[in-house]
């Protein structure tokens, strides 16, 4: 496995990889591993999307785990424009079943790519920031810096 972090405003992110697909993207403190193209790549786009530019995360090589629908569900997330904000309704539509929104955010809640899949950008319905697996604090930050985006 490999390994690569970057130092941002909310925190060290951490990027995780086999020599094919992108593992994980967390803000918890990995191990010492050797970096590899994967790894790399996928710094170079967080430290982009840090420094205001709108990188595309969806060439990267995922493993999304989970069911079908749950995949679909992170890959919709691929899909939405950057600073958007969805509801969970809105995202199970996206993933092809408008009424499956409580799946929906029970993909969101178990998506292992925080930022490059942003599921930060699902909120809920009242206008809430809701939860956050980072925490609130971390997608409030996030919200705001697509927010200010011109």
């Amino acid at each position: 496995m490999a390994a690569d972090f970057l130092s941002t405003p909310i925190g060290d992110l951490w990027v995780f990889a086999s020599e094919a697909k992108l593992l994980k993207i967390g803000f918890e403190k990995g191990a010492a591993f050797d970096k590899n193209d994967i790894t790399k790549r996928t710094v170079e786009l967080l430290d982009a999307y840090f420094m205001d530019m709108r990188p595309d995360f969806s060439k990267l090589p995922f493993e999304f785990p989970g069911q079908p629908f749950y995949r679909r569900t992170l890959k919709a997330l691929l899909k939405t424009d950057y600073g958007t904000r969805l509801t969970y309704g809105d995202l199970a539509e996206l993933a092809g079943n408008k009424n499956a929104y409580r799946a929906a955010a029970s993909a969101v809640s178990h998506n292992p790519f925080a930022i490059a899949v942003p599921c930060h950008r699902v909120v809920h319905k009242s206008g809430g920031v809701g939860a956050y697996g980072w925490g609130t604090a971390k997608k409030a930050w996030l919200l705001h810096h697509e927010g200010k985006q011109t």
